[in-house]
């Protein structure tokens, strides 16, 4: 690979790179399922999950409206049910930064590198994963994919970070001065859909590095942390 732009953002997905899911995300949407009929000891249950495992980074909306076989209004209602699952288990403390993370922002910051956290979660959530971690202080921008015309794997979060970036600092950055860094497949198709001259996978989340790869990763990293050492 030829030497990059100077970074000057660096886009950070949540859950699995940022934050240790801990299986979070499929709990919290097993018990919306099961509050809409499906039994969570069932192969219909399983089959459901295995999807939700492979399309970890999406919009969530976007899962709930295939799981429901494309029914707006079912969709909406189990989708309301896991945003209310999962912000119960934020609030129970469940949801832990990977350690050193903070750190990283700072450090980043100092060094002229911008952060941006973006989500498939949509802003509920995600705002009060930012609360609880304590993260407001330490990031410069947050986009969740309610706030964007399409979820991962398109690029319109980072597109949006880029934007905020741009307004804020008045430059005209572009995707060539940004990195991008998450754990799942769509994390890196959305980085390559943008552009983006860094797509870091990262070995702490859903997909093997394999597959981040193959989704068009430049490099596979142990955790997030390990950003400054490509940077």
């Amino acid at each position: 690979m030829g030497p990059v732009n100077k970074i000057k953002l660096a886009v950070f997905d949540v859950a699995g790179t940022t934050a240790q899911d801990g299986g979070l995300v499929v709990e919290a949407f097993q018990s919306a399922m099961e509050s809409m009929g499906t039994d969570r000891q069932s192969a219909e249950m399983s089959k459901m999950t295995d999807y939700v495992i492979a399309t970890m980074g999406e919009r969530k909306i976007d899962v709930f409206m295939h799981l429901c076989d494309g029914d707006s209004a079912k969709a909406n209602i189990a989708h309301d049910r896991f945003v209310e699952s999962y912000i119960g288990l934020v609030n129970a403390g469940k949801l832990e930064e990977f350690e050193g993370v903070t750190q990283l922002f700072d450090r980043l910051r100092e060094n002229g590198i911008a952060v941006a956290i973006t989500t498939g979660f949509p802003r509920d959530i995600l705002d009060r994963i930012i609360e609880s971690l304590k993260w407001a202080p330490h990031i410069d921008f947050s986009v969740a994919a309610s706030e964007v015309a399409a979820g991962r794997p398109a690029p319109d979060m980072i597109f949006r970070s880029i934007d905020l970036y741009n307004k804020r600092f008045n430059t005209s950055i572009s995707a060539k001065d940004v990195a991008v860094i998450g754990d799942t497949e769509s994390d890196m198709k959305s980085g390559v859909a943008a552009g983006a001259a860094i797509v870091a996978g990262v070995d702490t989340g859903t997909h093997a590095p394999n597959r981040l790869f193959n989704a068009g990763a430049t490099h596979v990293l142990h955790g997030a942390v390990d950003l400054p050492t490509i940077c």
